[in-house]
């Protein structure tokens, strides 16, 4: 899986959503952000560039 994808995943099950939940939602939300290929698990460019980023990079970056 990609690094974005595992982030997700594990972000979204400290809300306490149980992982067979939580792995849908992640890739559901990584897709329309353009993360994730549609229909797929695989990064898109952004996705992997963002996947290497600390979660403070991200937050820097992320649309306002």
């Amino acid at each position: 899986m990609p690094k974005i994808l595992d982030r997700a995943v594990s972000r979204i099950e400290q809300r306490g959503v149980a992982k067979s939940s939580a792995y849908p939602i992640a890739v559901s939300a990584l897709q329309k952000a353009g993360d994730l290929k549609k229909g797929s698990l695989k990064a898109t460019a952004k996705g992997t560039k963002r996947g290497a980023m600390t979660a403070a990079q991200r937050a820097a970056t992320r649309n306002k």
